[in-house]
């Protein structure tokens, strides 16, 4: 429908629509040196000169000019809205991946408590004798998924703090105890990416039990290495400079050409298991692994400089560094707005410093002190969620691994959008 003009008027201009409440149309008022002034006579014709967004006469807004609006609108509430914060339901795709809860190590010393909370739920790492296995096998509801149901080493299950009768498939890979919290049954073998590169030692393997945000904005936060001069200027990223530009460079899974949401789509249409690539211009390597791990691999100058402000020089990559550092995070989701961290530390340079009595409470004070930089800025995020801000309002091009966790969370967990 579009409104006539009569010659020698001036053509009518049309506004941009703002944004309106989910379910309704935005409004677009048009006026011209023609239009009823306002009065109450005049309210039927006034209302008569109102069209619907899409209905907007094309006369003086181009498709272009649409199109720089939108994206300077940037991305939509619906893209990361504060409904993310709750935990799935039972029958969402994001429980369908085997998800890691507990170091080996620390489960078979008794270092750890075996308890721990999962999209909501209460668990426990029990270990029991022959008959327990056979329950616990006998009460997955999974056919062909015996051989799941408990660890064959000392007979470890995952029982229900709440219902011991009811169990979840379980299996140990890379020193990382899985357990299976989904609907359907598991289609894929334990993932088997988790390993510290040949020749690295591992040096800590933390679990901080309670981080007060959503496991998500925790992963978009770990997959954002930009922030780190700005941040982290207290421990890690002390004396780095602020490089011109920074750019991460993706692993070409698909065509060249494709821009972060293919790679998205990738990630759910091809099974892939995570998307890697580099910091440009700093020496790191990281990858996205699903359904909730960030794998960092950093190249280090400076023989000791883990922790202390790593220096390095910019252009270098990864792999032309003399000593490295690998880590891995586990962002399990617990309750509602909360983490389980699992975090594990592996050096390829002064294995000795392992033996030293209470280095691990010296690693633990300072992955306490790099988190506590990172909450500063994260917390901030979930606060503005809850009231309805939009975190994800103006992506850039730096952004583009957070974006594909994002995009490849919204489909998991069934609630896809458009952009």
């Amino acid at each position: 429908m579009m409104m006539a003009c009569a010659v020698g008027t001036r053509a009518p201009v049309a506004r941009l629509p703002r944004a309106s409440a989910i379910g309704r149309r935005a409004r677009v008022g048009v006026r011209s040196s023609a239009a009823p002034k306002p009065g109450p006579k005049n309210q039927k014709a006034r209302d008569a000169t109102k069209l619907s967004a899409v209905m907007a006469p094309e006369t003086n807004v181009s498709a272009e000019e649409l199109a720089a609006e939108a994206r300077r609108r940037g991305m939509g509430r619906r893209f990361a809205d504060e409904r993310s914060l709750d935990n799935p339901g039972e029958l969402k795709g994001i429980r369908n991946f085997w998800y890691p809860v507990h170091f080996w190590s620390k489960l078979t010393k008794g270092d750890a408590s075996p308890d721990f909370p999962l999209f909501g739920e209460e668990w426990t790492l029990v270990r029991t004798d022959a008959a327990g296995v056979a329950a616990a096998r006998a009460s997955i509801a999974f056919p062909g998924c015996d051989e799941m149901a408990a660890i064959a080493d000392g007979g470890w299950v995952c029982r229900s703090v709440a219902d011991p009768a009811v169990h979840l498939p379980i299996g140990v890979k890379d020193g990382l105890v899985m357990v299976w919290p989904g609907s359907c049954k598991p289609d894929v073998r334990l993932p088997g990416t988790f390993k510290p590169p040949e020749g690295y030692t591992t040096h800590a393997e933390l679990i901080i039990e309670d981080v007060p945000v959503e496991h998500g904005l925790l992963m978009e936060n770990l997959l954002d290495l930009a922030h780190a001069p700005f941040t982290h200027t207290g421990t890690f990223a002390k004396g780095w400079g602020v490089p011109n530009f920074v750019e991460f460079v993706t692993a070409r899974l698909r065509k060249p050409g494709d821009g972060w949401h293919d790679v998205a789509n990738g990630l759910n249409l091809a099974a892939l298991g995570g998307q890697s690539g580099a910091w440009n211009p700093y020496p790191i390597d990281m990858k996205f692994v699903v359904p909730c791990m960030v794998d960092s691999h950093i190249g280090m100058s400076q023989a000791g400089a883990a922790g202390g402000g790593a220096q390095f020089e910019e252009g270098v990559q990864c792999a032309e560094c003399e000593n490295h550092l690998h880590q891995l995070h586990v962002c399990v989701p617990s309750t509602p707005g909360r983490t389980r961290l699992l975090y594990r530390m592996s050096l390829d340079f002064a294995g000795w410093a392992k033996w030293v009595p209470g280095i691990e409470l010296v690693w633990t004070e300072m992955a306490n002190q790099v988190l506590g930089e990172d909450l500063r800025l994260v917390t901030g995020q979930q606060d503005r969620m809850r009231r309805g801000g939009r975190v994800w309002a103006h992506p850039v091009a730096y952004d583009k691994l957070g974006l594909v966790y994002r995009r490849w969370r919204n489909f998991s967990v069934g609630d896809s959008c458009e952009l």
